[in-house]
């Protein structure tokens, strides 16, 4: 036996086996660990060949690399089909863009200022969730009546009245009503009050100012003695459906719009 094969036997005889059926494969431990691959030595009838397998490194790369060839050739849908698939989901955006549109435009509805100094103090109003409600009513009477004029007013309209609601729902179980009955027999009264509301209003700003007058003394000013007040308010809505009518309708659904204080001409 000449040094070469007394090498080669000393190296099987240390080296660690797996058995994998009908072949002995031996780990080259030699290998050095920066090297992207690692050797086996696999015995065959006898002889010795070599075959290199990739490492965890390797793969990783070679993933990735198959993730970036991948993501280049991705498929993209041609422009007939394109314009097919917009069409149809058009029908359906506006639906789920509703609710997140209502709570925009609830959003600055709700935050009108003359609350407590006009509604309260001029308009010598009670305080109260019920006054809160009309005069919220109002407000939001005139976010809904601009954004009709959006072929989506539907969907966005109803988006309102639901954040609305939501909120009033939340002040009156936050007023110490905790029994769900009370809760939704006062809701359904609200929204009967609400489309009285809504239906006097328009019918009011469609016909003229009296009318308009006696719709705003029906449902937001049942007190004696508020002609002055009246008055304001009628100026006031249509000056500021005016004011709204110049915003584009992508600002109005976004909720970037904001009501005006209400002045009292007492001369």
């Amino acid at each position: 036996m000449n040094h070469a094969q007394k090498l080669t036997c000393s190296m099987l005889s240390k080296a660690p086996k797996l058995q994998t059926g009908l072949h002995n494969v031996i780990v080259h431990k030699s290998a050095p660990l920066a090297v992207s691959t690692l050797r086996y030595r696999t015995i065959v009838s006898g002889k010795i060949s070599r075959v290199s397998y990739s490492t965890d490194r390797s793969n990783g790369l070679e993933t990735k690399n198959t993730a970036a060839s991948k993501a280049s050739r991705r498929f993209v849908l041609p422009d007939t089909y394109a314009s097919i698939a917009r069409r149809i989901l058009s029908r359906f955006l506006p639906r789920y863009q509703g609710p997140a549109i209502g709570r925009a435009v609830y959003g600055a509805c709700s935050s009108y200022p003359d609350f407590k100094e006009f509604w309260v103090e001029e308009c010598r109003l009670p305080e109260t969730f019920q006054t809160w409600f009309s005069t919220t009513s109002f407000y939001v009477w005139m976010a809904m009546v601009r954004v009709r004029a959006d072929p989506n007013a539907k969907h966005y309209n109803q988006g309102i009245v639901d954040s609305f609601f939501q909120d009033a729902e939340q002040k009156i179980r936050a007023s110490g009503i905790k029994s769900g009955r009370i809760v939704n027999d006062t809701l359904k009264d609200l929204v009967s009050s609400f489309k009285g509301t809504v239906m006097s209003l328009d019918e009011g700003f469609a016909r003229s100012d009296a009318a308009l007058a006696a719709a705003i003394w029906r449902n937001l000013l049942p007190v004696d003695d508020t002609v002055l007040q009246i008055d304001a308010i009628v100026s006031y809505t249509r000056a500021q459906l005016q004011i709204l009518d110049s915003y584009d309708i992508s600002m109005v659904t976004a909720g970037q719009f904001d009501f005006g204080p209400i002045c009292i001409n007492k001369h």
